[in-house]
């Protein structure tokens, strides 16, 4: 149970690290 756990904590962790991303980058280039 704490393996399934884990991984979607990560994989959580992984998607708001994509959404930051990407939202950085569409700042950059909009600015």
């Amino acid at each position: 149970m704490e393996e399934i756990i884990t991984t979607a904590v990560i994989c959580f962790g992984m998607t708001l690290i994509g959404i930051s991303l990407g939202f950085a980058l569409l700042k950059i280039q909009a600015g």
